[in-house]
């Protein structure tokens, strides 16, 4: 009896380690295994079928700040604005795999995107609503012919010919709808003559994205319009194989390594840290995620890196996660304080800005990127320096709705809800020899802000409950119940041995 009891005991204390072993060393090497296999992309897997047609559209959201005092922002007032929307769209995309690389390491294609409106979600806002907004083309002109001495002739003719190439325009504001603006585009150069039409012949050949000729000669202007069907960047990524921490990071861009937007270094042939392509492009992330790490997602739309830094565990819908945000290193740290300089382009004349050519913090120059005198911040100018938003009224900044974050899925990489949030603005100044300009304040005017995100909807959460959170929570529950239950026989079986080695030494009773 008591030979039987120890014997059961031993057999628990081996349970109880066969339960740890498991639950601390089998059990996740298994699931690491199971985990790279699962996010390296091979030709005819699923991860490569996901990889090509994402399982879920893209949320994208845009906000317009309308205009409410045109006509007294032309005599030189502060401008007021006040934010409308979401305008909700859902992205499409769609990867077109040009080919795989010799050792199966790498992967090149070209993403095509596709917009929906989405008027549920938009609802009660509609692509008919009628804005007051920034005339971004004809400020964009404006301010190319100021800044480029090449073109100081040209604006002596655009003064007198503003009427004809952009419609007859009362002020710096454009009246229009929510589809003209967002998608397609606000038309200007319509038969024009003479001098008119050669400047128009200009502007057309300038090669902006944003400005497409139209089936009648005119052109049109609109935000998204060029980024709404065939996509044109080729891109090359790792497929996770040999190192799955590298899966989908960028290896290049239009063949190249790195961009040649931002200043370089003096050194010849040392690319500066601006123009580095770093991580992927934010449609998924690598896996195995710590606490407190960090990591990148690359934006083609700003033409930069961002790093993005753990803040937190959270969960969603009963799917464990980090979440990542940005750091002060967006926009906030930008100059030579930071050896970062090389954003600071100084492309502008006579606007805001600090005595060394850098803008003040929260704001990023984007004319080198997007061939348009067009800057960025965060919605609201979240964080921005009050040198900008102490010039504008309507203004409201808040961090929960306006910082950029992502929750992700700290095992596999993939992320759960959030999203990029920025700001698109332009100066609004008083420009040399263009009459319509001659009272403006110089302010930094913003024009729209856009949320580019995803919320893995129930579908997705009931699969990926399914194939991994659900698996993961049965070898928990096996690993515990081993490593208590052979703890708990263990301990209960030497203490009945103790019990009845105890009765058989005591002596009998007289």
């Amino acid at each position: 009896m008591l030979h039987w009891s120890l014997i059961v005991s031993a057999l628990g204390v081996c349970v109880a380690a066969l339960g740890g072993y498991a639950g601390w060393i089998l059990f996740p090497n298994m699931v690491h295994k199971k985990v790279e296999q699962s996010v390296i992309i091979a030709d005819g897997s699923e991860q490569y079928k996901r990889f090509v047609n994402l399982p879920q559209p893209l949320n994208f959201k845009v906000y317009i700040f309308n205009v409410t005092n045109p006509d007294r922002i032309q005599q030189g007032a502060i401008p007021i604005v006040e934010e409308i929307g979401p305008y909700v769209y859902k992205q499409y995309r769609q990867k077109k795999v040009k080919h795989f690389s010799r050792d199966g390491s790498k992967i090149t294609y070209v993403q095509n995107v596709h917009f929906d409106f989405d008027a549920d979600a938009s609802a009660p806002y509609t692509q008919n609503d009628r804005i007051v907004a920034l005339n971004m083309h004809m400020n964009s002109v404006l301010q190319i012919s100021e800044n480029d001495p090449g073109l100081a002739l040209l604006l002596v003719h655009l003064n007198a010919n503003l009427k004809a190439v952009f419609n007859d325009p009362r002020s710096m504001f454009v009246h229009t709808s929510v589809r003209e603006y967002l998608f397609d585009g606000v038309r200007f150069c319509i038969n024009p003559q003479g001098i008119a039409k050669a400047i128009c012949n200009q502007i057309k050949e300038s090669g902006s994205k944003t400005i497409r000729e139209q089936s009648d000669g005119s052109l049109a202007f609109s935000f998204f319009g060029h980024k709404n069907g065939s996509g044109h960047e080729v891109y090359e990524v790792h497929t996770g194989k040999g190192d799955a921490m590298r899966v989908l990071e960028i290896q290049k861009l239009d063949d190249n390594h790195n961009l040649q937007v931002w200043l370089n270094a003096s050194t010849e042939g040392e690319t500066s840290v601006c123009n580095q392509i770093n991580g992927t492009d934010a449609s998924a992330y690598p896996p195995f995620r710590q606490r407190g790490d960090s990591m990148y997602i690359f934006s083609a739309d700003i033409c930069r890196s961002v790093q993005l830094f753990y803040q937190s565990d959270i969960q969603y819908q009963g799917i464990p996660g980090y979440r990542y945000s940005i750091g002060e290193n967006f926009i906030n740290d930008i100059g030579p304080e930071h050896d970062n300089e090389c954003f600071c382009v100084d492309k502008l004349a006579n606007v805001i800005k600090r005595k060394n050519g850098c803008l003040y913090a929260g704001a990023l120059d984007l004319t080198t990127c997007l061939d348009a005198p067009v800057i960025l911040t965060l919605p609201h100018m979240l964080g921005a320096s009050n040198e900008y938003r102490k010039m504008i009224r309507g203004l409201k900044p808040d961090a929960k709705k306006h910082q950029t974050f992502v929750d992700v899925q700290s095992l596999t990489g993939t992320p759960l809800q959030g999203g990029k949030r920025v700001q698109f603005n332009m100066f609004l100044k008083s420009i040399n020899r263009i009459t319509i300009t001659e009272n403006l304040t110089t302010v930094l005017m913003p024009a729209i802000w856009v949320e580019e995100g995803i919320q893995l909807n129930g579908e997705m959460v009931a699969f990926f409950k399914k194939k991994l959170i659900n698996t993961l929570k049965t070898l928990n529950m096996v690993h515990w119940a081993a490593l208590c239950g052979g703890v708990g026989v263990a301990v209960i079986s030497l203490l009945y041995y103790i019990y009845q080695k105890g009765r058989v030494e005591e002596p009998p009773v007289k």
